[in-house]
């Protein structure tokens, strides 16, 4: 059974314009082993031709191992991996500073970026209030 599914994805790749290394090949048989095969085939091979598109790349048609590491790992992603890249800290201080103008309504960048900032404002600050 495994030799026969190792042929029929290397023709699969190869109907479609590619080549697959043999580790490659082991690894892809590795994980549709865990999947529905040709759903997740066809999807696989539709992500790496994409990414053989549009990074051109020196190996041409070759599928290699990292490429399809790289290609499960993008389609093996779920919400809880896109919330987790979605929340970043930012750090108050290295942030630009915006000023609204009330009668323009709309904010512009301040160029105070070698003024040090603080969180207590100044004495003109409080006086302003």
């Amino acid at each position: 059974m495994m030799a026969t599914d190792r042929k029929r994805i290397a023709r699969t790749f190869k109907s479609r314009g590619l080549t697959i290394q043999s580790t490659a090949l082991d690894a892809l048989l590795n994980v549709l082993s865990r999947e529905t095969h040709d759903e997740t085939l066809f999807a696989i091979i539709d992500e790496i031709k994409d990414r053989l598109i549009t990074g051109g790349g020196p190996g041409g048609n070759v599928v290699t191992t990292s490429l399809l590491e790289e290609v499960v790992a993008e389609l093996s992603r779920d919400a809880k991996d896109v919330t987790d890249e979605a929340v970043q800290l930012l750090d108050a201080f290295q942030t630009p500073r915006l000023e609204f103008d009330a009668t323009r309504k709309q904010f512009s960048l301040l160029d105070n970026a070698s003024e040090k900032r603080s969180l207590y404002g100044k004495a003109t600050d409080k006086v302003g209030l």
